[in-house]
């Protein structure tokens, strides 16, 4: 038999809370890497055993099925040797019982949740589920000793899950249950992480919201400069190493403003250049199919990543022999990696041949007001193909991995039977 998890004092004190008062809503909020999720699978699995081989219906939610798996059941898997298989409903057996899984970041993912009765609910990146989601599984889970075990990285201020749920922390139902309990994470509550990898990561977050929300977990409006980061001294440069690889492009499609094709390539130590741009304003699809074509012929049949919402356009760059192809654009993740490459010095623009760029980056601000974090939109056709094509092409993770060979908390034990009995 497998010794009992490792918690720190503070998962500790968490986990005898939840045993003493078991809150109806429990809420793990904070900072990255820092013990939260990992916390909640054992909060889960305890939860569901006290219903064991009684054929009830429990609901696991994440952002999408890969982030639910990614994020959660693949841990669950390892941590208590549990088989989370998803069949062709995307549900498994747990303890005797029915787990349903949905991804929840659509406005109608909530159709597929309805029709049953739910005693329990699990929402990995609650704040990525879209509020017909949240509102809908809360509807379901009507069964009896019915609990919610949620966590989230921050977000902007006035968030509903914050707004609704978090800043009601404490708050009791008649009978004096507990209602909403909401616990807060920072980094340095995670004490078994390297100290390397806790430095680094500090060291590379971008300055302002994203360190105070990834590193701190804090829930901060983004306000001002989008790269703070950005050093004119070090970022631009008169030229480009003669030594280059991997070219590809990004384009925003523009007529009454700027439409901007950015050209771009790699060094050998893998840091990104912005060699040149073509921005023009009133210029229709034959102009930047004939500029796309000048690029192909200069430097080889490259992608272009382009500005999905326009389809038509797109695909007349396809017929054109292009390779087209859509942009990853979820913004604030995208903008976020490039401010990454300008805090760790992995991103360099080209003086001589950027002047839109150049022109746009000092006014590139955070809208100020709104439900949604967002980018003024007004001179940013030259920062939108940058986010095209640095986040789709380098960018699919902002955040530092943990070393392969490192075990978390999550990783201590391996058999159900051996969840903490303080």
């Amino acid at each position: 038999m497998t010794s009992q998890p490792i918690f720190s004092n503070k998962q500790k004190r968490i986990y005898l809370y939840d045993r003493d008062y078991c809150p109806r809503i429990t809420i793990m909020e904070g900072a990255v890497r820092s013990g939260k999720t990992c916390l909640n699978n054992y909060l889960w699995i305890k939860h569901v055993i006290k219903y064991k081989n009684q054929g009830l219906k429990f609901i696991m939610t994440g952002s999408t099925i890969a982030s639910l798996k990614r994020n959660v059941l693949d841990d669950l898997d390892a941590i208590f040797d549990l088989d989370c298989r998803l069949n062709k409903h995307n549900e498994f057996i747990l303890f005797g019982n029915t787990v349903s899984c949905f991804g929840a970041d659509k406005a109608d993912s909530y159709r597929t949740m309805k029709g049953f009765t739910a005693h329990g609910w699990y929402a990995n990146e609650i704040t990525e589920h879209h509020i017909n989601s949240v509102d809908q599984a809360v509807k379901r889970c009507s069964g009896g000793g019915a609990r919610f075990f949620w966590d989230t990285n921050p977000s902007y201020p006035n968030h509903h899950i914050k707004i609704n749920y978090i800043d009601r922390d404490g708050e009791k139902l008649e009978d004096g249950r507990v209602h909403i309990k909401s616990w807060h994470f920072v980094l340095d509550d995670n004490i078994f992480l390297p100290k390397e990898y806790v430095e680094s990561l500090k060291s590379t977050t971008p300055t302002g919201m994203w360190y105070d929300r990834d590193i701190l977990g804090l829930w901060v409006s983004a306000e001002g400069m989008i790269f703070k980061d950005f050093d004119y001294s070090k970022h631009i440069i008169d030229e480009a190493p003669d030594e280059l690889r991997d070219y590809f492009a990004g384009v925003d499609w523009g007529y009454d403003h700027h439409g901007v094709i950015g050209v771009y390539a790699m060094d050998y130590d893998g840091r990104a250049f912005r060699l040149y741009e073509i921005a023009e304003r009133e210029k229709g699809i034959d102009f930047w199919l004939n500029i796309a074509k000048e690029i192909k012929e200069k430097h080889g049949n490259i992608p272009f990543y382009c500005d999905p919402s326009r389809k038509d356009y797109i695909a007349d760059f396809k017929k054109a022999g292009i390779v087209a192809l859509r942009a990853s654009n979820p913004v604030v993740e995208g903008i976020g990696f490039v401010a990454s490459l300008f805090k760790k010095d992995r991103y360099s623009i080209v003086k001589s041949g950027n002047p839109r760029t150049l022109e746009e980056i000092y006014s590139y601000r955070w809208r100020q007001g709104g439900s949604e974090e967002a980018p003024i939109k007004e001179d940013d056709d030259a920062m939108d193909s940058g986010r095209y094509a640095l986040y789709t092409h380098i960018g699919k993770s902002r955040i530092l991995k943990p070393p392969k060979n490192v075990k978390h908390t999550e990783k201590t034990a391996s058999k159900v039977q051996n969840l903490p009995s303080w």
